[in-house]
């Protein structure tokens, strides 16, 4: 029975590290390398000039910088509820997480209008609509069911 066992295991182990071999190595995640694609991928695809994407640039970045502030807290708020939690408190989480959402469409609505001072408001609806299908594209990547290879946004080949 033992060896049957051990034998089972090792067939395991063979099948899995077979499987490993067969996809690519997976990269860790790296910021600056999203932000890079980023910030490409939008001057490309809203069509931004140098001047406007020297002038948009920064105030993206800072306006994505807040709205991660409000993100990590809407993450802390969902981890510290579990088990345990009562019905109010999960009520005063719903409530704190909608003020987040509504703080960061708030911050949103700033920035917007200080795009506006470096790019039509054409352009400023373009790179909203780029902002909104690079991350799609992003997440679709990682679809192994929407065809998610490791292409990046706009690497081509995405599906619809």
């Amino acid at each position: 029975m033992k060896r049957i066992l051990i034998n089972i295991l090792l067939l395991c182990v063979s099948m899995a590290a077979i499987a490993q071999g067969n996809h690519p190595q997976r990269r860790d995640f790296s910021p600056e390398e999203y932000w890079k694609n980023l910030k490409e991928f939008v001057a490309r695809e809203a069509g931004l000039t140098t001047e406007e994407a020297d002038g948009f640039i920064p105030l993206m970045k800072e306006m994505m910088d807040e709205q991660h502030k409000n993100n990590r807290k809407s993450f802390d708020i969902i981890r510290s509820c579990g088990e345990g939690t009562t019905e109010s408190e999960y009520g005063t989480a719903v409530k704190q997480l909608l003020e987040l959402d509504v703080e960061n469409r708030r911050i949103e609505e700033t920035y917007y209008k200080k795009f506006h001072t470096v790019m039509s408001w054409e352009k400023v609806f373009k790179v909203r609509a780029a902002l909104y299908k690079f991350n799609r594209e992003a997440l679709n990547r990682f679809n192994p069911r929407r065809g998610g290879g490791r292409r990046g946004p706009g690497g081509g080949g995405h599906q619809h």
